[in-house]
């Protein structure tokens, strides 16, 4: 359109009245015309841009020439919509455009009479300012970490997202309300202090550890960094981030409590003390947790509750989740009922397998179960299980009880070699002492044992036997009592201590031995006689007052009493009874020495029996019939099926002897045809059938020997034997009868006889002998004389008879040289004398 057309266009005047009209439209159209920032058009009814004003700056280069052309020309669809829609209906249409590639305008079309007046406001800038905050609001929502700002009275005027999240409020509820909402006026105050030194110093930003209030109603641990800013229009504004900081909270308390478990798992002695610590601290950072800690208990095979942070728990037997876990390391459920393989052994790097200490199984719940849980391995030791409340494992949960039940591998360990170290130390020291009372008790037995040697009577051996033990620690009171000697029954020859008052009221004395009993709760003395065992009673005091002779004994301060049988092979020579001061002082090693004694003091007695029997100035002849096919030297008569005459026997170790033999026929074969025959020499000429056979079974002389008999005669037949043996006066001849009738099938005595010993004689002259030898230089001696030895030419050779004895021939030497020379002194000195 030419300038001269638009000059005197009809709608000039409607043209210049909306321009004159433009300051009074009431705020109509946006502020800005002097600043190049918004322009205007004015379109009549036909759509054309009639006229324009302020188009310049940028919206001159987005618009350079727009009078003339059509609305649609200039704006695009959009724009010219709006144009349209404010001619047609009257009312004012805002909408924004683009225009170009990178231009924004925002366009507001007003009517006014028959035209319409368009404002255009160039929004690039503020465009992109929008799509700035758009950008930084979706940057700032994504943060878990809230973002706020306050105005200058506290009152919050933006939040993010992380915000709402963290409390619990909407952005409606908390955009606009003061921060006392959230925070507590001490917060408060210290916020505002805070702000007044970062004014003063000339800081940036400020810090602050508190709690805030979500809309539950629970108090959460916060950090929060604020700082003030001011905006563009002056405006100034605390802006501040906001942490919930109870992960980390709760991650230095778990941190804490595991030093302290540390430390304290250092200090345990006890298994005991180490379940009670982890469950302690693991109940103390998991607090809705329930906390079980196991041991294994291997007599039950099971898994055995130590400690519980909540009451029920029960033991863990083959079968349940707890006990596959604790012993395949693996969890026994998982989802779609597969075995899970959590806690698997690891590998190593060198393709090996091993087993990590302290490894947590995560278990899973199954149908019984809908808590989710844990289950740490305790190795070897047990297994700790935690079930949280929440049915959640919290964050980092799994590396903090593999660290707590870490520690307490290692502590359980070390309370385990500590226990066994212990265990060492008191077996070391019990030991110790062990050695310490056996020196004691050898020393004992030695000294009674010396005793012994010089005791020429029984008066004197029990004497020296009970004066000896109570003068041993604990031993109050010793007594003895023979019941073979005096017919009378059990009496006491010796005793020691300060017990004699207890001996008066006492059954057993003067009750014959075959009417003592071994059963019921009699006083031990004879019940050990009766029972031919030793009898203990550890405590005296147990059932009091049922025994009449237990409440004698406490009176006198006796506590435990050990009574011993005195017997040698099968005679049964009296009892040897002790008693302590204190409970159980006859266990073990004291309890062993008494036994040892009784034969000892049985071989004592045995030996004085012995030689009163040789000094004895009379003695008793016993000729005796035994029927009984099984006595030995039946035996060898039935095998050489003739009857056998026993000139002596020779004694030896255990049951080994040497008979000597006298037989019309060589019994040689009875070596291959009867058993206990160990071997058979010849030790006699021709015109002199005897020989010396080595037996290793008892004999019936050994037995009466053990009586303190001696055998004078004694012929064997297939059935039984004719014996004639001698015994002292004083002897009990009925015991020593009813002795072979429990032992043989018929005992008949056929003849008594009264003997007067001379004297001199023979028999003075063997005993004065016998008084100088030894018990094994008679043996030897004896050996080699019923072997032939002294025979011409000899029958045995003194290889042969060591061999028989079972010693070296030096030795055999020795022995037989000692008994020559006190032979011939005797003899000689007897000469001299006269």
């Amino acid at each position: 359109m030419s300038e001269k057309e638009r000059e005197t266009s009809p709608s000039d005047a409607k043209r210049d009245s909306t321009w004159s009209t433009l300051p009074e439209r009431d705020g109509r159209f946006e502020s800005g015309h002097d600043r190049g920032t918004v322009g205007f058009l004015i379109a009549d009814e036909s759509l054309t841009v009639v006229g324009s004003s302020g188009i310049d700056g940028r919206l001159g280069e987005l618009l350079p020439d727009p009078v003339g052309e059509t609305v649609d020309a200039c704006l695009d669809d959009a724009g010219a919509e709006a144009v349209r829609r404010a001619l047609d209906t009257g009312d004012t249409v805002k909408c924004d455009i683009d225009i170009g590639d990178e231009g924004r305008v925002a366009v507001r079309a007003v009517p006014v009479a028959e035209l319409v007046c368009v404002q255009l406001r160039d929004a690039t800038d503020q465009a992109q300012l929008s799509r700035e905050v758009k950008r930084s609001r979706r940057i700032l929502d994504t943060l878990d970490d809230g973002v706020y700002t306050l105005d200058e009275a506290f009152v919050i005027t933006s939040i993010n997202e992380a915000i709402t999240e963290i409390t619990g409020y909407g952005p409606e509820e908390l955009v606009g309300s003061h921060s006392s909402m959230l925070a507590g006026d001490e917060t408060l105050s210290m916020a505002a202090e805070i702000l007044e030194q970062l004014r003063d110093e000339s800081s940036d930003v400020g810090l602050i550890e508190s709690s805030i209030r979500t809309a539950d109603g629970e108090s959460i641990p916060i950090e929060t960094r604020f700082s003030t800013v001011e905006f563009a229009n002056g405006d100034r504004r605390r802006v501040g981030v906001l942490r919930d900081v109870t992960d980390r909270r709760h991650h230095e308390r778990t941190l804490r409590e595991l030093n302290r478990s540390t430390r304290e798992l250092l200090r345990a002695d006890d298994k005991q003390t180490v379940c009670e610590t982890i469950v302690d601290v693991a109940t103390t950072v998991w607090s809705d947790a329930a906390v079980v800690a196991y041991r294994f208990d291997k007599a039950e095979s099971r898994l055995v509750p130590v400690d519980t942070s909540k009451a029920g728990a029960e033991p863990k037997p083959p079968g349940t989740p707890e006990w596959e876990a604790f012993a395949t390391g693996r969890s026994s459920v998982s989802p779609g009922g597969s075995t899970s393989s959590t806690g698997e052994s690891e590998g190593t790097d060198d393709g090996t397998s091993r087993r990590p200490t302290g490894r947590v199984i995560e278990g899973e719940a199954d149908a019984r179960a809908s808590d989710n849980g844990l289950f740490a391995s305790l190795e070897e030791h047990g297994l700790l299980t935690i079930e949280f409340g929440s049915g959640v494992t919290p964050d980092n949960a799994i590396e903090a009880v593999e660290l707590l039940a870490a520690n307490a591998v290692v502590a359980l360990g070390r309370v385990e070699r500590d226990e066994e170290l212990s265990r060492r130390r008191e077996k070391l020291a019990a030991r110790n002492d062990r050695l310490e009372r056996l020196h004691e008790f050898n020393d004992l037995l030695r000294r009674i044992n010396g005793a012994l040697v010089d005791a020429d009577t029984l008066g004197d051996v029990a004497t020296a036997v009970c004066t000896h033990l109570v003068g041993a620690d604990q031993i109050a009171f010793a007594w003895f009592g023979e019941a073979y000697r005096s017919g009378e029954g059990v009496q006491p020859v010796a005793c020691a201590g300060g017990g004699d008052a207890y001996l008066d009221d006492l059954d057993v004395l003067g009750t014959d031995q075959t009417r003592l009993s071994a059963e019921g709760d009699a006083e031990p003395s004879g019940r050990a006689l009766a029972s031919r065992t030793p009898v203990v009673i550890p405590d005296i005091s147990a059932d009091m007052r049922e025994s009449p002779w237990r409440k004698r004994a406490l009176v006198r301060g006796f506590q435990s009493i050990a009574s011993v049988p005195v017997e040698y092979n099968d005679l049964a020579y009296g009892v040897l009874s002790v008693y302590a001061t204190r409970p159980g002082a006859f266990d073990g090693d004291l309890g062993d020495l008494l036994e040892s004694l009784g034969e000892t003091i049985g071989n004592a007695i045995n030996g004085l029996e012995t030689k009163r029997s040789l000094h004895g100035e009379s003695s008793i002849e016993l000729e005796l019939r035994i029927e009984d096919s099984g006595l030995l030297s039946s035996r060898l008569a039935g095998a050489l099926d003739e009857p056998v005459r026993i000139e002596g026997v020779v004694p030896g170790d255990d049951d080994r002897a040497v008979l000597s033999l006298r037989s019309q026929i060589d019994p040689t074969p009875l070596s291959s045809s009867v058993l206990a025959v160990e071997d058979v020499r010849s030790v006699g000429g021709d015109d002199d059938p005897r020989f010396a056979v080595t037996v290793t079974a008892p004999t019936l002389s050994g037995r009466l020997a053990d009586y303190g008999a001696e055998v004078e005669d004694l012929r064997a037949d297939v059935d039984g034997v004719e014996v004639t043996l001698t015994l002292p006066r004083s002897a009990d001849v009925r015991l020593l009868i009813e002795a072979l009738e429990e032992r043989y099938r018929e005992v008949e005595l056929r003849a008594r006889r009264e003997r007067n010993s001379p004297e001199r004689g023979s028999e003075a002259f063997s005993a004065s002998v016998t008084d100088r030898l030894t018990d094994r230089q008679r043996e030897v001696v004896r050996t080699a004389y019923r072997s032939g030895y002294f025979e011409w030419p000899r029958a045995s050779t003194g290889e042969e008879v060591a061999e028989t004895l079972d010693i070296t021939q030096p030795t055999f030497n020795r022995h037989l040289r000692t008994t020559e020379r006190t032979l011939f002194s005797l003899l000689f000195e007897g000469i001299g004398e006269r």
